[in-house]
């Protein structure tokens, strides 16, 4: 995280939290912040307690030890804090027989929000078009906007999410990180679990990262983008075939596509690592380029270290903040 100097007021304060989730497993002594505008993000390999986390700032979890602030005032206070929270789940169900402006409409209520502002958040999501329309009709994504928007309703200070993009196909994905980005442009903290690298990339200023219950030290999104290392693709030739015209072509690819920074030879063919970002043609691009050279390639594999990967090894080489 950035340093206190020169920040957003922190809407999200947790220090030292504790609890049992089993007799074998707990959190321990997590601490961070959210500031306002801010985007933070919980990541771990499954069973490393990123749910639970959320579940305990949310105020569905009650810790066993350590204390939960929102916007200056103690979690537990619940009458006092709700209306600076908005929460999103991964997974709930809608209402049958309601249409969607029915079930905005309910939701103001439910959260004494303005009935006005039903047009806005209407427009917010894109769903002018579908207010007439039974919510259990929309499209995944168009359901997840839905969740979303009633979410901040009542103009939540922070939005707390459990797998954000779950399940959606990579065009709602998209426009529910755009909508998001917006929020967070509006002055809304963001706190999200999260095992998707293209959620990290479009929201989170800050990450926490859990292994085995606790939080690893000192990880920042730049020890993140580091060790997750660039995109890589791996061309093998045919066994038959000797594998050195198609290193020979490979060696000469970070001059003929913008995309490529360096080429490695392999026993089988070339290891060809890519720019950093994200490269969704990069591989048929290549494929084809291949193809018009007479280079015949027997397999040809996309790589990109997993958030799970990279966990993993952050958490064999920093350690964690407390000892076992």
């Amino acid at each position: 995280m950035a340093e206190p100097s020169g920040r957003a007021p922190a809407v999200l304060q947790v220090t030292g939290l504790d609890y049992r989730v089993s007799p074998e497993f707990a959190l321990r002594d997590i601490s961070f912040e959210v500031a306002a505008g801010e985007g933070v993000a919980v990541i771990g390999s499954n069973g490393a307690g990123k749910t639970t986390v959320i579940r305990l700032v949310a105020g569905l979890l009650k810790p066993r030890a350590g204390t939960v602030t929102v916007c200056g005032t103690d979690a537990r206070r619940w009458g006092r804090v709700s209306h600076h929270i908005g929460y999103v789940q991964q997974a709930k169900e809608l209402p049958d027989g309601v249409t969607v402006e029915e079930y905005v409409r309910y939701q103001l209520r439910l959260r004494r929000a303005a009935p006005g502002r039903l047009p806005e958040l209407l427009a917010l999501a894109e769903l002018e078009e579908y207010a007439g329309h039974d919510v259990r009709t929309l499209s995944g994504g168009s359901q997840r906007k839905l969740h979303l928007i009633t979410a901040v309703a009542h103009r939540p200070d922070l939005l707390i999410l459990d797998e954000p993009t779950a399940g959606l196909d990579p065009g709602a994905q998209q426009a529910l990180l755009r909508l998001l980005a917006d929020l967070k442009k509006d002055g809304v903290g963001v706190l999200f679990a999260s095992h998707h690298r293209h959620e990290l990339d479009a929201l989170a200023d800050s990450v926490v990262v859990l292994h085995a219950g606790r939080r690893t030290a000192a990880t920042t999104l730049a020890d993140i983008a580091r060790t997750a290392g660039n995109p890589r693709l791996v061309l093998e030739t045919h066994p038959d075939d000797q594998p050195g015209p198609l290193q020979e072509w490979a060696a000469a690819l970070p001059d003929r596509h913008t995309g490529v920074r360096a080429v490695s030879p392999t026993p089988a063919g070339a290891d060809v690592e890519l720019t950093a970002g994200e490269h969704p043609r990069a591989l048929g691009e290549l494929v084809g380029l291949a193809h018009a050279a007479g280079i015949a390639l027997r397999a040809a594999s996309y790589h990109q270290a997993t958030l799970a990967d990279v966990v993993r090894t952050l958490s064999r080489h920093t350690g964690s903040e407390t000892s076992p």
